[in-house]
């Protein structure tokens, strides 16, 4: 059962976050935060920075625009501490290897999926956190060039077409 319902204005539904999930979800960022200051401190000096911002309404799991940590609530509150490190670590290294300003006309999907293979193996080497087991996450270990990833997948999916 979800803590919130989801309306969209278009549709006729809402996004009604719970509170209380909203309340331990933030409180756990934070503390993910906190102690990657202390564990791996230009991690937490970035990540810090990033202002949070609950998205509920669009966002299953998190995301950032190189000014915001977007998250999901309910997904954040499944996440042990550790792991929320590692989701901290993630979306800060996408704006430290501006993933974002990268992708160009590139598509969006296959970028993203590049940039999230060559993010995880990065935070697996320096040992940030603890890898990911709620959702599935991309590392093939040893991926860590963008271009190379992107050209690759690329090229094995038009091949394949």
């Amino acid at each position: 059962m979800s803590n919130s319902t989801v309306i969209d204005n278009e549709s006729g539904v809402v996004t009604v976050t719970d509170p209380a999930v909203d309340a331990r979800a933030r409180e756990k960022i934070v503390t993910a935060r906190i102690g990657l200051l202390l564990k791996a401190p230009f991690f937490g000096q970035l990540t810090s920075r990033l202002e949070l911002v609950n998205a509920d309404a669009w966002c299953p799991t998190a995301a950032t625009d190189g000014k915001r940590f977007y998250y999901n609530s309910e997904f954040i509150d499944k996440l042990p501490l550790r792991q929320c490190e590692f989701l901290a670590g993630h979306e800060v290294l996408h704006v430290v290897y501006d993933h974002l300003g990268r992708k160009q006309e590139r598509d969006g999907r296959l970028s993203n999926i590049s940039a999230d293979y060559c993010v995880n193996q990065d935070l697996i080497d320096q040992g940030i956190g603890e890898k990911i087991n709620v959702v599935p996450i991309l590392y093939d270990g040893h991926t860590k060039k963008f271009m190379i990833t992107y050209t690759k997948m690329l090229t094995r999916l038009t091949s394949t077409v």
